[in-house]
């Protein structure tokens, strides 16, 4: 059998892994033509190269998915990664125990870590399984299905790497090589072919299977499992050197966390799409920073050979690493810096084209382009950070304390800073809150590199100085570059309704339900409908009418008209009721005139008053009478949780964007807080343009979508819950009142024998 270079050989453990799988690895590594996967230059180029197309792998699920399931993918996400790098630095304490050496001792360190790797995953599936499942609540929306999937996959994940780390720590090359590129690779094809045939769950399940394979194939144990007691020994020795892996791979993630206790589920998505680009851009940053940074160390110690002012760890004192070497920290310096100018000159990019590349490539989430640029300046500390941590695991002395310090300083100050984010500008905000908690920490990593005698004074607050400029004009960049807000996109020749009929108006003296062949409100969808599953809504639109429902039900009184005001009423349905309100928790209302008006273009408007609270849900709109979908006409919706926000949108079937269930053209528009007074919301729609008011002044327009040329109805609810405003909380109050002064619909003379009030059922 034709042999590899020595190279590929030296140093290495004989076989560690039984059976078929190193049979396998023997014959291949022996073959002359297969040498080549031995060399450094192939790793490197292939780790580049998968890395890419897993990033493109990533880039596809907002394209197949919308925010909300986006969102469920970006959390499953993090859950997989996390159960990915649970091994108790595991792979770190293999280059300790088996680099320099050969022979028993090292065939018995590498079996015991893989072992060892089998019992760390077996426990972290009990520990991590049943506490993912208690987070799978309905704001979530995880199965339990898709939490163990993901969790499991992350596990297998973990032990079929088990053997990569070993064989680079035996510097066997070849084997090396070849098996980390193997496990690349199924983040690449495999993961995208379970997206595209089986959506999130497809994804996950794809991955469980294919590393429980590998990690059967390749890293079976070849003797029984350790005892807990041998790991803890093992442990002993391994966590102090996991601490910093850990605390970074779990900041990262965190901030999708965050992000699902303060945003509904398709926010969720929005932000989770700017922090998944952000990864991207910082997976392939951390890529290149472990070829470069024992590069640096190197020079960093050739520098202070000689020299007097030399870092000697062995002579510094207790938690010092010693004397600054003036020349370490030049190298130092000179890399962050440079490395900053090309993040801030890539964030500055992302600030100037991020809109109408997403609104090309992602047309379902352009509504997160403003926390995607301000992701793109977070990552300006982040990718700095990415480069630092490698060094300071290496060289700190008291990992554990060091990591302790900087997760208490990264999570505390994430969870605040975009708790803060949030009140100010929602997910926006929270991605800027991100930036402010990376800064952060970024002073608190410079602090130990200072400690450690990686930085001198002078250069650590020069690094700090620059990242707080660098952030500062970037965000007054954004300030200045950002287009006008929605409510400034007023009609250019606003149109003119003087003249114009009414055809319908209801003042609520009283509420007039459909009874037979009079009255004019319908208490539900047309067809009987009472909620609206596919938004996974929570409340049941009660039926007060005489033959509607139970008495019980009705008494939790939906609709009452005070003073001339309907008042559409949501409230908790005791236990006892859910049984007779379809298993909801919630009962609430819904009016629509269907099959008494229906019109063909017009002037639509209400005059109301919206209720705040979580999971709140307020609307009036518009449905072809045909009953098909899309298209749509959102007059007014207003989450509870953020009632200084009008949302007008217009649905359509034509060119639907992919991964999206209509083409959605609208704005956002900031107002005052709408649930403090009553307000008039209208839409004046024509053949040729849509024009959204508040208050009598045109917030947005746009041209009439092609299939919005038909009849359509009215519809005025209170919805709670579901994938957009999320549900509702502990300080939600009920009953939630939405208040209705009136509701008119004018149309020109000419149009008014189009669309005459109808009288028969």
């Amino acid at each position: 059998m034709s042999a590899l270079p020595d190279t590929c050989r030296a140093g290495g453990p004989p076989q560690f892994v039984a059976g078929r799988a190193s049979a396998v690895m023997t014959w291949l590594s022996g073959l002359q033509r297969a040498a080549w996967i031995g060399r450094p230059s192939t790793y490197a180029l292939g780790a580049l190269v998968l890395t890419v197309l897993g990033c493109g792998t990533t880039l596809m699920a907002p394209r197949l998915l919308g925010p909300v399931e986006f969102g469920r993918f970006a959390l499953l996400t993090t859950l997989f990664t996390y159960a990915g790098r649970v091994d108790l630095g595991l792979s770190q304490l293999a280059d300790k125990q088996i680099v320099g050496k050969a022979g028993p001792a090292a065939t018995k360190a590498a079996r015991d870590i893989l072992g060892a790797l089998w019992l760390v995953g077996l426990l972290a599936m009990a520990v991590t399984v049943p506490v993912a499942l208690l987070m799978a609540g309905a704001e979530i929306a995880f199965s339990p299905l898709d939490t163990v999937l993901a969790v499991g996959g992350g596990v297998m994940a973990m032990i079929a790497n088990g053997p990569v780390t070993v064989y680079r720590a035996a510097s066997r090359l070849w084997e090396f090589t070849a098996l980390a590129l193997i496990l690349q690779l199924g983040m690449t094809a495999p993961r995208l072919a379970g997206l595209l045939y089986g959506g999130v769950t497809g994804t996950f399940a794809v991955l469980a299977v294919y590393y429980a394979i590998l990690a059967l194939l390749f890293a079976r144990p070849v003797s029984s499992l350790p005892g807990l007691k041998s790991l803890a020994a093992m442990a002993r020795l391994s966590l102090p050197l996991f601490a910093f892996t850990a605390v970074w791979v779990f900041y990262l993630g965190a901030n999708r966390w965050i992000a699902s206790a303060l945003s509904s589920p398709h926010d969720l998505g929005l932000f989770s799409f700017g922090a998944s680009l952000a990864m991207i851009g910082l997976g392939l940053l951390s890529t290149i920073a472990q070829v470069r940074y024992p590069k640096l160390l190197v020079q960093m110690g050739q520098i202070g050979e000689g020299r007097s002012s030399t870092i000697d760890a062995s002579t510094a004192g207790p938690g010092i690493a010693g004397a600054v070497t003036p020349g370490a920290g030049a190298i130092v310096e000179r890399e962050l810096l440079a490395l900053t100018g090309l993040l801030a000159a890539i964030a500055l990019a992302a600030i100037l084209f991020a809109r109408p590349v997403i609104g090309f490539a992602f047309p379902a989430f352009t509504e997160a382009t403003p926390s995607t640029i301000a992701f793109a300046a977070a990552c300006v500390p982040l990718g700095v950070m990415t480069w630092m941590v490698p060094m300071i695991v290496v060289r700190s002395h008291r990992p554990m304390a060091d990591a302790a310090m900087l997760a208490a300083v990264g999570f505390l100050s994430l969870a605040l800073a975009m708790i803060a984010g949030n009140r100010l500008a929602g997910i926006e905000g929270q991605a800027w809150g991100n930036a402010a908690a990376a800064f952060g920490l970024l002073v608190a990593m410079a602090l130990i590199m200072f400690r450690l005698g990686m930085l001198g004074w002078p250069v650590l607050c020069r690094i700090i100085g620059v990242q707080a400029s660098v952030l500062g004009v970037l965000a007054l960049i954004v300030a200045v570059a950002s287009p006008a807000p929605a409510r400034a996109q007023t009609a250019a020749v606003p149109i003119s309704t003087d003249g114009w009929k009414v055809i319908f108006e209801d003042d609520f003296d009283r509420l007039d339900l459909q009874l037979g062949d009079v009255g004019i409100w319908l208490p539900y969808y047309p067809g009987g409908g009472r909620s609206n599953s596919g938004n996974n809504e929570l409340q049941y639109y009660v039926d007060p009418r005489p033959a509607g429902d139970s008495p019980e039900v009705q008494a939790l009184e939906p609709y009452r008209v005070v003073d001339g005001v309907l008042e559409i009423r949501a409230n908790k349905v005791p236990d006892a009721l859910r049984a007779q309100s379809g298993g909801y928790a919630y009962a609430s209302g819904l009016l629509t005139p269907y099959r008494r008006l229906s019109f063909l273009y017009g002037a639509v408007e209400i005059r109301a008053k919206v209720p705040r609270g979580r999971g709140l849900w307020p609307a009036f709109w518009l449905l072809p009478t045909d009953r098909t979908w899309p298209p749509e006409l959102d007059v007014l919706e207003v989450l509870g949780h953020d009632t200084h926000t009008l949302h007008v949108t217009a649905h359509s079937g034509i060119a639907i964007p992919a991964g999206d269930k209509s083409a959605r053209t609208g704005a956002t528009v900031p107002t005052v807080d709408l649930s403090e007074d009553f307000h008039v919301y209208g839409l004046i729609w024509t053949a040729d343009r849509l024009v959204w008011t508040l208050d009598g002044q045109a917030v947005f327009e746009t041209p009439t979508p092609q299939d919005l040329h038909k009849p359509m109805f009215l519809l005025v609810n209170l919805a709670v819950g579901g994938n957009w405003p999320g549900s509702p909380d502990a300080t939600t109050a009920f009953p939630a009142t939405f208040h209705v002064d009136w509701i008119r619909v004018r149309q020109p003379v000419s149009e008014i024998p189009e669309a005459e009030l109808e009288t028969k059922p």
